[in-house]
């Protein structure tokens, strides 16, 4: 069984076959406050990471018998060590040893000789990353919605349980191994990310096919570096802010709002589930009050409601 490592201070793991390389970055891991555990092969790497989880992984690319690339896959393969970011460290410098890199799961990429100081900075940047994203990935499991986070690739990182049942992949472990969008969904969501000027119009959503399923994709912004959230649904299906959505001619987030409103949650609570302040969850309300032709929250959750059913 994997253990979790102390908690007191955030722990690495480093992975050179040279023993100047690993004394030299030890003392200046270990000096900034670091534990530091240390591999000399992508074998005892393996070995040491499924006894111990770091807070990070720093790999040599270049190394006799398990290469850092491939080293970093079978880690990754690891269903504890998926969120755990690594850093490759190595000479190389061409393009195709970083996107080689970048492929086998790493996040970022140092050229030998290294800086410590900047090598330290970029650790703590991906660490508190990490940490993020395996904080919003727990949350949004909980809450029941509909989310998946892509990265530009258009490969799917993570989803909740719900989101997976859509993309018919049955658990969320399933649609980062074999989840992919269709290639118009990833056009859509690379333009979607472009700079653009304010008069430019953006597409909010997109419909495409996936495993013979008509899905909905809508941008709901992004969890971590990289790493970019959609909100999905079936459109052969009468989803009920989609019902609501054509019946008032509400935005996506109004909608939210509403069905939240029938199910009879409070501002703060809707603020809390949507990640809004009461403020806004107000500012909402009104627009919805004036959409529907109604005066009061009571009034907007019973026509609501007969608008879902009715279908």
């Amino acid at each position: 069984m994997i253990m979790n490592a102390p908690s007191q201070a955030e722990t690495v793991l480093l992975v050179d076959d040279t023993p100047s390389s690993l004394g030299m970055l030890s003392d200046a891991l270990e000096e900034a406050g670091f534990t530091v555990l240390v591999a000399q092969s992508g074998r005892k790497a393996i070995e040491i990471a499924a006894r111990v989880i770091p807070n990070a992984i720093l790999m040599d690319a270049i190394m006799p018998e398990l290469d850092g690339f491939e080293t970093s896959k079978r880690l990754k393969a690891l269903e504890d060590l998926r969120d755990v970011p690594v850093l490759f460290m190595t000479g190389l410098s061409e393009t195709e040893h970083i996107v080689r890199g970048l492929e086998s799961g790493g996040v970022d990429y140092v050229t030998k000789p290294v800086n410590p100081d900047e090598l330290i900075a970029r650790l703590r940047v991906h660490i508190s990353n990490a940490r993020n994203s395996r904080s919003a990935h727990v949350a949004l499991d909980a809450s029941g919605r509909y989310l998946m986070s892509v990265d530009l690739s258009g490969a799917v990182c993570w989803a909740t349980p719900q989101a997976s049942a859509l993309l018919g992949t049955g658990t969320a472990e399933d649609a980062a191994a074999a989840g992919q969008l269709p290639e118009a969904a990833v056009d859509w969501l690379r333009h979607y990310l472009l700079p653009q000027g304010k008069a430019a119009q953006k597409e909010e959503d997109i419909v495409a096919r996936i495993k013979g399923r008509e899905l909905r994709f809508t941008y709901a912004g992004n969890i971590s570096a990289g790493e970019h959230l959609l909100r999905v649904s079936d459109v052969s299906e009468s989803v009920p802010s989609e019902i609501l959505k054509d019946a008032f001619d509400l935005t996506e987030r109004e909608a939210e709002v509403l069905i939240w409103i029938a199910n009879g949650k409070s501002n703060k609570e809707i603020a809390s589930i949507l990640d809004m302040s009461p403020r806004t969850v107000n500012k909402h309300l009104d627009r919805i009050f004036g959409k529907v032709g109604v005066e009061n929250r009571t009034s907007a959750a019973v026509v609501s409601l007969r608008r879902i059913l009715e279908g």
